[in-house]
Protein backbone atom coordinates (compact mmCIF):
# COMPACT_ATOMS: atom_id res chain seq x y z
CA UNK A 1 0.00 0.00 0.00
CA UNK A 2 1.14 3.55 -0.78
CA UNK A 3 0.83 5.00 2.72
CA UNK A 4 1.41 8.55 1.44
CA UNK A 5 -2.27 8.61 0.42
CA UNK A 6 -3.15 8.54 4.13
CA UNK A 7 -1.77 11.98 4.94
CA UNK A 8 -0.79 15.40 3.65
CA UNK A 9 2.48 16.99 4.83
CA UNK A 10 2.30 20.13 6.95
CA UNK A 11 5.85 21.52 6.82
CA UNK A 12 6.21 24.34 9.35
CA UNK A 13 9.61 25.73 8.24
CA UNK A 14 11.59 23.16 6.23
CA UNK A 15 11.62 19.36 6.47
CA UNK A 16 15.10 19.36 8.04
CA UNK A 17 14.29 22.15 10.49
CA UNK A 18 11.01 20.51 11.52
CA UNK A 19 12.74 17.19 12.07
CA UNK A 20 15.43 18.86 14.18
CA UNK A 21 12.76 20.52 16.34
CA UNK A 22 10.88 17.22 16.77
CA UNK A 23 14.00 15.29 17.74
CA UNK A 24 15.28 17.98 20.12
CA UNK A 25 11.89 18.26 21.84
CA UNK A 26 11.66 14.51 22.35
CA UNK A 27 15.29 14.32 23.50
CA UNK A 28 14.92 17.15 26.02
CA UNK A 29 11.76 15.64 27.48
CA UNK A 30 13.28 12.16 27.54
CA UNK A 31 16.36 13.38 29.42
CA UNK A 32 14.08 15.14 31.90
CA UNK A 33 12.08 11.90 32.22
CA UNK A 34 9.01 13.83 31.19
CA UNK A 35 6.39 12.84 28.62
CA UNK A 36 8.00 9.64 27.33
CA UNK A 37 4.63 8.38 26.09
CA UNK A 38 3.32 8.71 22.54
CA UNK A 39 0.46 7.15 20.58
CA UNK A 40 1.15 5.47 17.26
CA UNK A 41 -1.22 4.42 14.49
CA UNK A 42 -0.91 2.22 11.42
CA UNK A 43 -3.56 1.64 8.79
CA UNK A 44 -2.77 -2.06 8.52
CA UNK A 45 -4.60 -3.41 5.45
CA UNK A 46 -6.71 -0.28 5.85
CA UNK A 47 -7.71 -1.00 9.47
CA UNK A 48 -6.46 1.62 11.96
CA UNK A 49 -4.28 -0.03 14.63
CA UNK A 50 -3.56 2.36 17.51
CA UNK A 51 -1.64 1.72 20.74
CA UNK A 52 0.43 3.76 23.20
CA UNK A 53 4.22 3.45 22.99
CA UNK A 54 7.09 4.37 25.29
CA UNK A 55 10.21 6.26 24.18
CA UNK A 56 13.33 4.25 24.99
CA UNK A 57 15.86 6.70 23.61
CA UNK A 58 16.58 9.47 21.10
CA UNK A 59 19.92 9.25 19.33
CA UNK A 60 21.52 10.00 15.95
CA UNK A 61 18.29 11.12 14.34
CA UNK A 62 16.35 8.08 15.52
CA UNK A 63 13.65 7.61 18.14
CA UNK A 64 13.52 4.15 19.74
CA UNK A 65 10.15 2.95 21.03
CA UNK A 66 8.77 0.06 23.01
CA UNK A 67 5.51 -0.79 21.22
CA UNK A 68 2.59 -3.18 21.46
CA UNK A 69 3.48 -6.56 19.82
CA UNK A 70 0.62 -6.26 17.33
CA UNK A 71 1.73 -2.74 16.45
CA UNK A 72 5.23 -4.10 15.82
CA UNK A 73 3.77 -6.53 13.26
CA UNK A 74 1.88 -3.73 11.52
CA UNK A 75 4.96 -1.49 11.48
CA UNK A 76 7.14 -4.30 10.09
CA UNK A 77 4.66 -4.74 7.25
CA UNK A 78 3.96 -1.07 6.53
CA UNK A 79 7.45 0.45 7.13
CA UNK A 80 5.87 3.62 8.51
CA UNK A 81 3.83 4.78 11.48
CA UNK A 82 1.89 7.87 12.51
CA UNK A 83 2.95 9.41 15.82
CA UNK A 84 1.01 11.63 18.21
CA UNK A 85 2.36 13.39 21.27
CA UNK A 86 0.95 16.03 23.61
CA UNK A 87 4.18 17.92 22.92
CA UNK A 88 3.00 18.86 19.42
CA UNK A 89 -0.27 20.19 18.02
CA UNK A 90 0.14 18.18 14.80
CA UNK A 91 0.59 14.44 14.30
CA UNK A 92 3.75 13.17 12.59
CA UNK A 93 4.60 10.49 10.09
CA UNK A 94 7.80 8.51 10.62
CA UNK A 95 9.75 6.06 8.51
CA UNK A 96 10.92 2.82 10.09
CA UNK A 97 14.65 2.35 10.47
CA UNK A 98 14.46 -0.91 12.44
CA UNK A 99 11.83 -3.19 13.92
CA UNK A 100 12.11 -6.29 16.13
CA UNK A 101 8.73 -8.01 16.49
CA UNK A 102 9.85 -10.45 19.19
CA UNK A 103 11.24 -7.66 21.38
CA UNK A 104 8.47 -5.26 20.18
CA UNK A 105 11.03 -2.49 19.66
CA UNK A 106 11.12 -0.08 16.73
CA UNK A 107 13.43 2.71 15.65
CA UNK A 108 11.93 5.63 13.72
CA UNK A 109 13.43 8.47 11.73
CA UNK A 110 12.52 11.13 9.13
CA UNK A 111 9.68 12.50 11.24
CA UNK A 112 7.47 15.07 9.55
CA UNK A 113 4.34 16.99 10.60
CA UNK A 114 1.21 15.89 8.74
CA UNK A 115 -2.56 16.08 8.53
CA UNK A 116 -4.06 12.57 8.58
CA UNK A 117 -6.47 12.46 5.64
CA UNK A 118 -7.62 8.92 6.46
CA UNK A 119 -9.29 10.28 9.61
CA UNK A 120 -11.63 12.35 7.47
CA UNK A 121 -13.19 9.26 5.87
CA UNK A 122 -16.72 8.49 6.99
CA UNK A 123 -16.04 4.74 6.83
CA UNK A 124 -12.96 2.51 7.20
CA UNK A 125 -11.46 1.51 3.83
CA UNK A 126 -10.15 -2.06 4.01
CA UNK A 127 -7.78 -3.77 1.60
CA UNK A 128 -9.09 -6.80 -0.25
CA UNK A 129 -6.94 -9.92 -0.11
CA UNK A 130 -6.69 -10.96 -2.85
CA UNK A 131 -7.79 -8.03 -5.06
CA UNK A 132 -10.99 -8.60 -7.04
CA UNK A 133 -11.36 -8.18 -10.79
CA UNK A 134 -13.58 -5.19 -11.61
CA UNK A 135 -15.14 -3.90 -14.82
CA UNK A 136 -15.61 -0.15 -15.22
CA UNK A 137 -18.11 1.06 -17.80
CA UNK A 138 -17.35 4.60 -18.93
CA UNK A 139 -19.24 5.92 -21.95
CA UNK A 140 -18.57 3.22 -24.56
CA UNK A 141 -15.48 1.81 -22.85
CA UNK A 142 -15.30 -1.36 -20.77
CA UNK A 143 -12.18 -0.99 -18.62
CA UNK A 144 -10.70 -3.87 -16.61
CA UNK A 145 -9.01 -3.27 -13.28
CA UNK A 146 -8.67 -4.74 -9.80
CA UNK A 147 -10.61 -3.63 -6.75
CA UNK A 148 -8.01 -3.23 -3.97
CA UNK A 149 -9.94 -1.53 -1.17
CA UNK A 150 -13.55 -0.88 -0.24
CA UNK A 151 -15.87 0.83 2.21
CA UNK A 152 -19.58 1.59 2.12
CA UNK A 153 -18.74 4.96 0.58
CA UNK A 154 -15.68 4.45 -1.58
CA UNK A 155 -13.45 2.07 -3.52
CA UNK A 156 -10.01 2.03 -5.11
CA UNK A 157 -9.28 0.24 -8.37
CA UNK A 158 -5.81 -0.36 -9.81
CA UNK A 159 -5.13 -0.48 -13.55
CA UNK A 160 -2.00 -1.55 -15.37
CA UNK A 161 -2.51 1.04 -18.11
CA UNK A 162 -3.27 4.71 -17.55
CA UNK A 163 -6.82 5.53 -18.61
CA UNK A 164 -7.89 9.14 -19.06
CA UNK A 165 -10.92 9.81 -16.88
CA UNK A 166 -12.00 13.30 -15.93
CA UNK A 167 -12.27 14.11 -12.24
CA UNK A 168 -15.93 13.78 -11.27
CA UNK A 169 -16.61 11.36 -14.10
CA UNK A 170 -19.66 9.16 -13.46
CA UNK A 171 -19.10 5.49 -14.22
CA UNK A 172 -20.54 2.07 -13.45
CA UNK A 173 -18.39 -0.49 -11.62
CA UNK A 174 -19.09 -4.25 -11.48
CA UNK A 175 -17.31 -6.78 -9.25
CA UNK A 176 -17.92 -9.94 -7.25
CA UNK A 177 -17.75 -9.66 -3.47
CA UNK A 178 -17.75 -12.56 -0.98
CA UNK A 179 -20.92 -12.70 1.15
CA UNK A 180 -19.86 -14.07 4.58
CA UNK A 181 -23.49 -14.88 5.50
CA UNK A 182 -24.61 -16.70 2.35
CA UNK A 183 -21.10 -18.11 1.80
CA UNK A 184 -21.01 -17.23 -1.88
CA UNK A 185 -19.80 -14.61 -4.31
CA UNK A 186 -22.33 -11.86 -5.04
CA UNK A 187 -22.32 -9.52 -8.01
CA UNK A 188 -22.30 -5.84 -7.13
CA UNK A 189 -22.90 -3.09 -9.66
CA UNK A 190 -22.64 0.47 -8.34
CA UNK A 191 -22.48 3.97 -9.66
CA UNK A 192 -19.17 5.62 -8.88
CA UNK A 193 -17.63 9.09 -9.14
CA UNK A 194 -13.89 9.53 -9.73
CA UNK A 195 -12.25 11.57 -6.97
CA UNK A 196 -8.57 11.07 -7.78
CA UNK A 197 -5.81 9.08 -9.46
CA UNK A 198 -2.59 8.07 -7.73
CA UNK A 199 0.71 6.70 -8.95
CA UNK A 200 3.36 7.87 -11.40
CA UNK A 201 3.76 4.42 -12.93
CA UNK A 202 1.80 1.20 -13.37
CA UNK A 203 -0.29 0.12 -11.55
CA UNK A 204 -2.30 3.34 -11.33
CA UNK A 205 -4.72 3.72 -8.42
CA UNK A 206 -8.16 5.18 -9.23
CA UNK A 207 -10.20 6.32 -6.22
CA UNK A 208 -13.97 6.52 -6.44
CA UNK A 209 -16.87 7.62 -4.29
CA UNK A 210 -19.73 5.12 -4.58
CA UNK A 211 -23.49 5.22 -3.98
CA UNK A 212 -24.54 1.64 -3.19
CA UNK A 213 -28.17 0.63 -2.82
CA UNK A 214 -29.26 -0.42 0.67
CA UNK A 215 -28.82 -4.19 0.10
CA UNK A 216 -25.40 -3.55 -1.46
CA UNK A 217 -24.39 -1.38 1.49
CA UNK A 218 -25.41 -4.19 3.86
CA UNK A 219 -23.30 -6.69 1.93
CA UNK A 220 -20.27 -4.38 1.94
CA UNK A 221 -20.74 -3.83 5.70
CA UNK A 222 -20.87 -7.60 6.34
CA UNK A 223 -17.77 -8.15 4.24
CA UNK A 224 -15.96 -5.30 6.01
CA UNK A 225 -16.77 -6.71 9.44
CA UNK A 226 -15.51 -10.17 8.45
CA UNK A 227 -12.38 -8.63 6.92
CA UNK A 228 -11.65 -6.72 10.14
CA UNK A 229 -11.93 -9.97 12.10
CA UNK A 230 -9.46 -11.62 9.71
CA UNK A 231 -6.99 -8.72 9.96
CA UNK A 232 -7.07 -8.66 13.78
CA UNK A 233 -6.72 -12.43 13.97
CA UNK A 234 -3.72 -12.31 11.63
CA UNK A 235 -2.07 -9.60 13.74
CA UNK A 236 -2.50 -11.62 16.92
CA UNK A 237 -1.12 -14.80 15.36
CA UNK A 238 1.89 -12.98 13.90
CA UNK A 239 2.70 -11.31 17.22
CA UNK A 240 2.64 -14.51 19.32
Amino acid sequence: MDFTSLYSTRIQTTFDDDQAVILKTFLDKYKAKDSSKVTITNYYNGLPITYPATILGVERGNIDLDVNPQQAVAIASDHYTLVRSKLFSLPMVAHVQYVNIKKHVVSLNKLCFVEVLAEKRAAVRLNLDPPVRATLQYEDQAIIGYLVDISTQGIAVTMDDFVILESGAEISVKFMLPDPVLMKQTLIKVQATLVGVGGNASPYRYKFRISPEKHQEQLISRYSFQRQVEIIRGLKEASE
